[in-house]
């Protein structure tokens, strides 16, 4: 029984990151015809990155919903979020998130710094190492707090 709970999280958590990432690639879908529902989708996501369009991806001339990084920290959790389905159990602790992090942290630091300039293709690869180690440890928090929840509504 705890393994159907287990992998309904699993499905619900990856079905959320496939909306959320068709969102993000929604302007490949839309185009150029539809420029009302590529604002109103853009508006969406504003509240989550900056929106910069020097440092976002294009598709059929139209940026993406969120910045390289932001993208690439989305497609990571995605891409985990699938592997996750497979029978293997993995968890990871805050100090392993934080040094998920540093390849971002390095990158933004160095970029401010004037040693290079942005990277769209270097901020997709640090911002998908991170989002890749967030989803897990998120994954372990929400599977704990329902776990819990189902154990307490069984007494």
């Amino acid at each position: 029984m705890q393994n159907k709970k287990i992998f309904a999280i699993k499905l619900f958590l990856l079905a959320g990151l496939i909306v959320w990432n068709i969102g993000i690639f929604s302007p490949c879908l839309i185009g150029k015809d539809n420029l009302f529902a590529y604002h109103l989708i853009k508006f969406f996501y504003s509240p989550v990155c900056h929106q910069i369009s020097e440092k976002s991806f294009t598709c059929n001339h139209l940026q993406l919903m969120v910045c390289a990084r932001c993208t690439g920290i989305y497609f990571g959790a995605l891409i985990t979020a699938i592997f996750n389905l497979l029978p293997v159990a993995v968890s990871i602790s805050k100090r392993l998130i934080i040094y998920a992090a540093m390849p971002m942290l390095i990158d933004v630091i160095l970029i401010n710094l004037g040693v290079y300039n942005y990277n769209k293709v270097i901020a997709f690869i640090t911002g998908n190492i991170f989002g890749a180690s967030v989803f897990i440890f998120i994954f372990e928090i929400v599977k704990d707090y329902f776990l819990e929840l189902t154990k307490e509504k069984d007494f």
